[in-house]
This record gives structure tokens, sequence and C-alpha cells, in this order.
């Protein structure tokens, strides 16, 4: 989604959510929620991993099993039926 793309979307009123995912399936499914025009946010960080005595580098979600999406009513409503989503609120109350 481009830059543009949000600047349009921003005049409807829209909140924080977070997606559940199965482990290992945060880039698929950012991809998808992206395919259908979802503001989503995965948090990632770089980690070195030690591969045949090859150092490696990659980028792993730093929050796993989450994807944030910016999103309003009407489209939380269409994606709980293939997704868990619980509103950010819930998770403040928990901490």
């Amino acid at each position: 989604m481009t830059l543009q793309d949000i600047k349009e979307h921003l005049n409807e009123t829209r909140n924080w959510y977070i997606v559940l995912t199965s482990p290992r399936k945060e880039r698929k499914i950012r991809e998808s929620l992206n395919n259908k025009d979802i503001i989503t946010y995965l948090p990632t960080t770089y980690v070195q991993y030690k591969w045949k005595e090859k150092i490696r580098k990659i980028q792993i979600p730093t929050i796993n099993r989450c994807i944030f999406i910016y999103a309003t009513d009407s489209e939380v409503k269409t994606l709980k039926v293939a997704y868990s989503i619980l509103p950010l609120e819930m998770i403040k109350m928990a901490y």
C-alpha cells in the first residue's frame, strides 16, 4: 500500500487491531492483508544465525504470531471470518 492510498483512507474512522496468526505465517498473512488494501504493520528485527560454518543475518518478526492492522469496523467484521482479531485495548489491559 502506497502513501497515497493511506492518505485516501484516512478520512474514515480507523483503530489499531492485532491479527493473531499461525506460527511462522506472519509474512504470508501480511501480504494477504495488503492485497485486500488493509494497512498493516509487522515489526521485524535482524538476527544472526549460524548454518554450516556460515553466519547469516536474517530478518524475523519481533513479536511472534502478531500483525498490527489499522482498519475500520466494517473491514474488521469481514476479516473476523478468516482471522482472530483483538482490539489493541485488550492488550493494554493485560499489562
